[in-house]
């Protein structure tokens, strides 16, 4: 690890990605407090991260294809370009109108989703590119460790923010830590060794025959597959529940913005944890079963929010979601990047990108229709239920993630 975090190219991109995810954090935290808060907003912010969701999903495919073909690290810039692009046009009418309407919030909540779940596979495909196998683990923790003290950072700074500092400052922020951000990621050295003079010369692929390629690769190893695949649902609680959360501390617990600003802090603590612990756990009991124990972790913080909507319960449920959540995506990540080609590492990435969207915005569809019916808890306990199935799923195809990882 020390070794690593002396390598200018892992201090560089270290930095750049703490810098944009305290910036799109705060955003993510405030909009949806702010929508939820409007009349009708559960409804709204409903139906907005359900659009956003299709809209990604239609999206995916192509993009997937496009890392494939073509510089990594060209797609982290343009993903930065865009968010401080977008983030400063928002500010900027915001700031003429001197208020922001219903549409340019949701827009806002659009271009910061759709720029974190892009920015990934190509941030993937990039990590995997330009470091060894031998760096794997301790690059995916670094950047856990990274990632969640940023989400720590952005709670806290939205907790004291949402009520004392205007959105269009809020926005202004987010804007500049994108910019850092390409600054940062454009002096990091980078050969696309994937360009083949073929590849270059080949026409372009068709997008969703792509995702088909991964799809056959994938088939063949169906018990992997089954595994990978079921490792991603902690994720898509996580998602599904960033809907729910400040409906539940608006709605179920009748709180302020603090308690889900500190409810995020809390979040990122049980990650960083995470983050920190699996190198020993690998190291103790492999991947796949430091996998499958964490997504058990993770279910405890399903049942403390289905069963028993207190505050300090929240705190202790969000402890245990940061834990699993992280714990299972380092692990998981691990046996990705050991696994997987990287020649197709974008098109696998984008596939099981698009299966999770699909099953997000059907969840999310049905939670928006459930949610004022029915409460907060109730939807959570539908999440405890998806996320029980998968862990079966994780459990019963363990064996071929460790084979894996093996060879």
């Amino acid at each position: 690890m020390n070794a690593l975090l002396r390598d200018p190219r892992a201090q560089r991109l270290i930095a750049a990605n703490a810098t944009s995810s305290i910036g799109s954090g705060v955003t993510i935290i405030a909009v949806p407090w702010l929508l939820v808060n409007r009349p009708g907003g559960s409804q709204i912010y409903g139906w907005a991260t359900a659009l956003t969701t299709l809209a990604i999903f239609a999206f995916a495919p192509y993009y997937g294809a496009w890392v494939d073909r073509h510089s990594r690290k060209t797609m982290l810039l343009l993903g930065e370009l865009f968010g401080a692009t977008a983030t400063l046009a928002m500010a900027l009418l915001g700031l003429f109108r001197g208020e922001y309407a219903t549409w340019q919030l949701v827009t806002v909540y659009f271009c910061g989703m759709f720029y974190y779940t892009l920015h990934f596979p190509a941030k993937f495909a990039f990590i995997q590119q330009i470091f060894g196998r031998a760096h794997y683990q301790s690059l995916t923790s670094a950047m856990e460790i990274q990632g969640q003290t940023a989400s720590m950072l952005a709670g806290g700074l939205a907790s004291l923010l949402i009520d004392h500092v205007s959105l269009t400052t809020i926005l202004l922020l987010d804007a500049s830590t994108y910019a850092i951000s390409f600054v940062l990621q454009s002096t990091i050295p980078y050969e696309p060794t994937h360009q083949t003079a073929e590849m270059k010369n080949a026409p372009a692929p068709n997008a969703w025959r792509a995702v088909g390629d991964a799809w056959t690769w994938l088939r063949a190893r169906p018990a992997l597959s089954t595994f990978l695949l079921c490792s991603f649902t902690p994720f898509l609680g996580i998602m599904v529940s960033n809907y729910l959360f400040p409906i539940y501390v608006a709605s179920t617990l009748h709180e302020t913005p603090a308690v889900y600003g500190r409810g995020e802090m809390i979040f990122a603590v049980g990650a960083i944890t995470a983050g920190v612990c699996v190198p020993f756990l690998t190291a103790r009991f492999n991947h796949a079963r430091t996998t499958v124990a964490l997504g058990a972790v993770f279910l405890v913080g399903l049942v403390l929010l289905s069963w028993w909507p207190r505050t300090l319960p929240f705190y202790a449920a969000m402890v245990f979601l940061g834990l699993g959540n992280a714990g299972v995506r380092v692990a998981r990540n691990v046996i990705v990047l050991e696994a997987v080609p990287n020649a197709i590492m974008g098109r696998i990435h984008v596939f099981f990108l698009v299966a999770e969207r699909s099953l997000r915005t059907l969840l999310i569809l049905l939670m928006t229709l459930l949610v004022d019916a029915h409460g907060a808890p109730f939807c959570f306990a539908i999440l405890l239920v998806v996320n029980l199935a998968a862990f079966a799923g994780m459990w019963r195809s363990r064996p071929a993630a460790e084979a894996a990882q093996a060879r």
